[in-house]
This record gives structure tokens, sequence and C-alpha cells, in this order.
């Protein structure tokens, strides 16, 4: 029992790594912003798209491909951001770019089932055929570097918020954007820096994500809900419940799929959703606008 605990254990971070590189960049924006962006799932899968043209098509290797995809992830997003949000951002409603980046996410979807059509891509990389076993627990070199991957972005990104000055200019312009502008910060350029952020992290993910999910135009639809469902249980706008509650989802699914059954999975997920929403409505770790991101 305590092996299958510990494999399962191992599956579960390497799935909730996943999810947590998703989920923060939703986290990024709305810390921001308050803003969703419905457009991130088909980042996601235009990262593992690009990653898999890069390495079977193009003869790349699969590590280059996750920098393709956190380039192309990026370029999305700062293109989202010139063309969607700027010119909404202070026409007087939140909804405005909410619709539209719904007319987006719908727009890239059928764009990209134009180009790859409705077969399902099977992503294989030369890590996934490799499997360490440690006494009686295994893992492929895929998971490892999922783990690596996922820990040093994460780090990165914890350090680059807190430690340098964009970060903590970032973090003043979350809490007061007016105010940050009179104190000499540009608003706009870290608007747009945080799209860029948040959409390469996306577009990384979606490498990641290629060899373990089955790939077609809409792969990305299926990782979002579970990254809304992060989102609103770590609390919205936090990053440090962000990560928390993508790592608890992912030990969540791996245990349900072990010990009840993996048709149930989204059934404990959003039952934990809903018990959160009820018993702590501001999430694991509570929305403080200046503590936000």
């Amino acid at each position: 029992m305590l092996t299958v605990l510990l494999q399962q254990g191992i599956n579960g971070i390497v799935v909730g790594s996943l999810y947590v590189l998703v989920a923060l960049g939703l986290t990024l924006i709305y810390g921001v912003l308050v803003q969703i962006n419905f457009a991130h799932a088909d980042i996601v899968t235009l990262g593992a798209f690009a990653a898999y043209f890069f390495t079977h098509a193009f003869g790349g290797s699969y590590l280059a491909s996750i920098g393709i995809a956190l380039v192309v992830g990026g370029a999305l997003g700062w293109l989202i951001n010139a063309a969607i949000f700027a010119p909404l951002r202070d026409r007087g409603s939140e909804l405005l770019p909410l619709i539209a980046t719904i007319g987006v996410s719908i727009m890239l979807q059928n764009a990209m089932l134009a180009w790859f059509g409705p077969i399902p891509y099977a992503f294989d990389t030369p890590y996934s055929e490799h499997v360490i076993r440690i006494g009686s627990t295994f893992f492929t070199v895929q998971s490892v570097l999922i783990i690596i991957v996922s820990t040093t972005t994460i780090g990165l990104l914890y350090a680059f918020m807190k430690f340098t000055f964009l970060g903590k200019a970032l973090r003043a312009v979350s809490q007061d954007r007016e105010t940050a502008g009179l104190m000499g910060i540009n608003p706009n350029y870290l608007i747009m820096l945080t799209f860029v952020i948040a959409s390469a992290l996306a577009g990384m993910g979606g490498a990641l994500l290629g060899p373990v999910l089955v790939m077609t135009p809409f792969a990305g639809t299926s990782v979002i809900v579970k990254a809304f469902a992060i989102v609103i249980i770590g609390g919205f706008g936090n990053v440090e419940g962000t990560i928390i509650a993508g790592l608890l989802v992912g030990l969540i699914e791996s245990y349900t799929t072990q010990f009840l059954d993996p048709g149930l999975i989204d059934i404990v997920v959003f039952a934990l959703l809903l018990l959160m929403l009820a018993v702590r409505p501001t999430g694991l770790i509570a929305e403080k606008r200046e503590e936000n991101v």
C-alpha cells in the first residue's frame, strides 16, 4: 500500500505541476487586471502544436521545442493584449474584454481545426520511453523533466515577482494602477508584460502537456477548466494559493484514479471546488489586493 501511495503521489505531483503552470497565467492576469482571458486555453493548445511541429516536422529537439512554445505563447499574449485588452480596457465596462476573449477563443479553435484537422495527434518524445525505477516505484524521464521545468519556472517567476524592480512595479500596478502611474511606473507596459509572461507560461505548459494528452484543437479546453477550479480554490489572484491548489488537485486526481474510478475525477475535483466556495469562498489563501500577485 505504501508503494501505491508513493507511486500515485509522484504521478499527482507531475500532473499538478502542469496545472500550476497553466493556472498561474490566469492568476497573473486576474491579479493585475481583475479580468479573465478565455483564450488562455487556446494558447495552451497552440503551444503544444508549436512544440509538436518543431520536433516532428523540422526535426528539432524536444527541449528546444519547449522554448519555441514559450516564445509562441508570449507572442500570442502580446497580440491579444494589443488587439483586444488595450483598446477595450478604458471603455468603462469590464465585460467587453471578457466577451472579446470568448470570441478570440472560438476563432482560434476553428482556425486550428481548419489547419490541423480533427484527427488527434500523438506527441511522442524520446523521454517518454525511458523509465526510471527506484525500488517498487517507477516514472519516466518525461515526468522528471516536467517536474524540473515546472519547478524551475515557478521558482523564477516567484523570484521575479518578489525581488526584481519590474516584479515589484507589477505588484504596485495590481494594487493601485493610478497611484503607480503617478509614481513614474508605466501601467500599460506592465500590463503588456503580464500578458506576455502569462501566455508564455501557457505555451510552455502546452509543450509539456502535449506528450501527456491526446492533442486536438480543443485539448486546452479540458485543462483550462481544471485551471479555473485551481485558481478559485487557491484564492483568485494569489500566486502562492494557486501553486498549493494546483498540486492538491493533481494529487486528488491521481489518488481518485487509483482508489475510486477515473471517471469520477471531475466529480471529485469540482466537489472540492463547491465545498471550498461554501466553506471558504476566499480560497485557501484569502485575496488581499495589497498582497496580490
